[in-house]
């Protein structure tokens, strides 16, 4: 009988002072490689945690090529490595997921979260207690991002103070250099003033939010879906979601429109012109355009900062023409905004369709695409020279912060918003037609805007039994087509109760009720 073999180790070569890595089990690919580094002391710790690293990897990719494991016998990682592998690496498309995944990155970013969380626990111990430890684990996350953010402000506001340190020690040594020579002259003051030492840092500012950790754990619970559809594992595990957030209730008026809408375009600022900085531009006139057609289309954010006047594909973009007029022959600008490119995918949960633009808006889009720009809602004075358009949050949130304070609830999805709030408050719109236009599901339109259909309800109310009606309530028409007289059913056989009260209050024996009887008697 041969000796049993050590399994995967590392292993000292004296001769050529290298640790190596020996796999002795059948269907490895090397027998031994040299990790590339030696000292049979000083390599020692290195070349053992290489020979783990390389064992629990093996491990893992053979678990990954097994079906129908039970859930005690995989571990989060174990399933989020399988998520990666098969879901956004090595993505083919099938009848149960047709399309990749959307924002990679951001899912990737989340399951690196979720593993630092849960690392190498089993499915099974994923339970209620343990989902809302992460979500403490998020807000600590949270609280972290927090301190990271006050410590880089605390160095600005050194730096600064050490600037104006050094204006207010050469003016102060100037001051006594005019003393020592006697004269008499007098300086203005210091225009600088010191910069405003911030507040200490204090984590109890930053509120407990439940609903925080809600996208983590969506994500591991669609990697749980995953696969269980593709029999990873046997069965699914519950996973505990937090309560989503609270749906917003601010909104725009048309007065704060035109506010915002202003102040952007009026704004100047410094950019750059052939390659050189210049001051008073009208740096914000983009986001003006992006919040124009934020409001009048509804459409999402990432639907309007990319789109373009060409048909490039790979982007939404503006289709503008001319025709005539039916009634009058006179030529007239007609278009169409295409939320989706023809490349791009669409998704059965951010639904992108095509809508008609009305004629306000086409007479500016055909001003707009006449002085020259392709991008209406790119930054023309980048310093590169970039008309590339690029992500408009940081300047909506300054436009919100000057219009309406730092407090402001306002952000990006609130034109959305106030568009779908704009147009439900319209009762001669049907509720189908208003959600096909913001390419949302007419279940999300009535669950979150029909309150602003006070009338339609109204109505509803009035038609069920208003007597004073065209054609009068229809409650009340309904009720008097029925009889509500009853009649005698003869056809009806008496009740035990009927019977008992023929028999004069006495009750009817059954069968039951003699049989004790008879074995009485026959015990007798």
């Amino acid at each position: 009988m041969g000796r049993k073999s050590d399994g995967i180790r590392p292993w000292y070569d004296k001769k050529t002072d290298k640790w190596h890595i020996i796999d002795p089990e059948p269907g490895a690919p090397k027998y031994r490689w040299s990790l590339g580094f030696g000292g049979e002391k000083s390599g020692a710790s290195a070349a053992h945690k290489a020979a783990d690293k390389y064992e629990q990897e093996k491990r893992a990719g053979g678990r990954l090529s097994m079906t129908r494991q039970t859930t005690s016998d995989v571990t989060v990682a174990d399933l989020i490595a399988f998520y990666i592998d098969r879901r956004i690496e090595n993505f083919v498309p099938d009848d149960d997921y047709p399309n990749e995944l959307v924002r990679q990155e951001d899912v990737l970013g989340r399951l690196a979260v979720l593993l630092e969380f849960f690392e190498d626990l089993p499915l099974d111990s994923v339970s209620r207690v343990r989902c809302l430890d992460f979500g403490k684990f998020v807000h600590t996350r949270e609280i972290a991002r927090a301190k990271a953010l006050y410590d880089r402000q605390q160095e600005i506001y050194q730096e600064k103070l050490a600037v104006f340190q050094k204006k207010a020690n050469a003016r102060q040594k100037f001051i006594t250099d005019l003393a020592e020579r006697r004269h008499s002259r007098v300086l203005p003051p210091l225009r600088s003033r010191p910069p405003l030492p911030l507040e200490p840092f204090n984590p109890a500012t930053i509120p407990y939010r439940r609903s925080a950790a809600r996208r983590y754990l969506e994500e591991l619970s669609a990697a749980v879906t995953f696969a269980v559809t593709y029999e990873f594992i046997r069965h699914k595990i519950h996973i505990h979601l937090p309560p989503k957030y609270e749906p917003r209730k601010h909104s725009f008026t048309l007065t704060d429109v035109r506010r915002m809408i202003r102040a952007a375009w009026r704004h100047k600022g410094m950019g750059w012109v052939d390659g050189k900085p210049k001051k008073d531009l009208p740096t914000r006139r983009h986001l003006a355009r992006f919040a124009f057609l934020a409001i009048t289309t509804g459409s999402r954010k990432d639907k309007i900062e990319r789109v373009s006047f060409r048909n490039e594909g790979d982007r939404p973009w503006i289709d503008l023409w001319q025709e005539a007029d039916p009634e009058t022959g006179e030529m007239i600008w007609k278009g169409r905004y295409h939320r989706l490119g023809e490349d791009e995918i669409e998704h059965k949960t951010k639904q992108a369709p095509d809508l008609p633009i009305p004629h306000i808006v086409v007479k500016r889009l055909v001003r707009w695409r006449d002085e020259g720009l392709i991008y209406p809602c790119a930054y023309p004075y980048h310093r590169q020279g970039k008309e590339e358009p690029g992500n408009v949050k940081d300047g909506m949130k300054a436009i919100f912060e000057e219009t309406f304070g730092d407090d402001t609830e306002s952000v990006i999805h609130t034109f959305r918003h106030s568009a779908a709030t704009w147009l439900c408050a319209d009762k001669q719109l049907p509720l189908p037609s208003v959600a096909a236009w913001l390419g949302m599901s007419t279940e999300t339109l009535v669950k979150t805007y029909a309150k602003h259909r006070e009338e339609d309800l109204q109505k509803i109310a009035e038609a069920i039994s208003d007597p004073n009606r065209k054609g009068k309530g229809v409650h009340s028409a309904k009720l008097r087509e029925t009889n509500p007289k009853r009649g005698k059913n003869v056809r009806q056989k008496p009740t035990e109760n009927d019977r008992m009260e023929m028999d004069k209050g006495r009750r009817e024996s059954t069968r039951l009720d003699k049989r004790p009887e008879k074995s009485k008697r026959g015990a007798a």
